[in-house]
């Protein structure tokens, strides 16, 4: 009876040790190959194709504005604080990216951030800029989708 015992507590430790392994093997670390990544809002994003940034923590993000680097293009909405988005990582996807428009854009145009997660023209004007891409298509007007060939943010420095 001994070794039965001895036997059938083996085997009780080693399938906990599976089970355990199986409860962590499913955790959000590793590599996200197709360029999309899930976090959490840090607020209510009420308007798709806005630019993320890192947000309170590493697990949120938050709306970019003219002087954050932009991580990438939210794709989905979120009611509240918490709620789940789709982030399209700049410098990871093959895609364009469709993005919304502060103000007018001339097709062509490099873009960069702009306030509340929309994008703009690469100003003129002296400053520290993130060009995250090159307008396809021509925008008329705040709030206009504007399709983007996206690129990794690159710092330009106009004096």
């Amino acid at each position: 009876m001994r070794g039965i015992a001895g036997l059938a507590a083996t085997l009780a430790l080693f399938v906990a040790g599976l089970r355990q392994e199986f409860l962590c093997a499913n955790i959000a670390e590793g590599v996200h190959g197709d360029g999309q990544i899930t976090k959490k809002a840090d607020g209510a994003i009420t308007t798709r194709y806005l630019l993320a940034k890192i947000g309170s923590d590493i697990d949120h993000v938050d709306l970019a504005g003219t002087a954050d680097i932009p991580l990438g293009v939210i794709t989905d909405e979120s009611a509240a604080a918490e709620d789940l988005v789709n982030v399209s990582l700049f410098g990871s996807g093959q895609s364009t990216q469709k993005m919304i428009a502060s103000a007018a854009i001339t097709a062509g145009d490099l873009v960069v951030s702009a306030a509340s997660g929309k994008i703009r023209t690469l100003p003129g004007g002296a400053g520290t800029y993130y060009i995250i891409g090159r307008a396809l298509n021509a925008a008329s007007a705040d709030g206009d989708v504007v399709e983007v060939t996206p690129s990794f943010p690159v710092q330009r420095v106009v004096v």
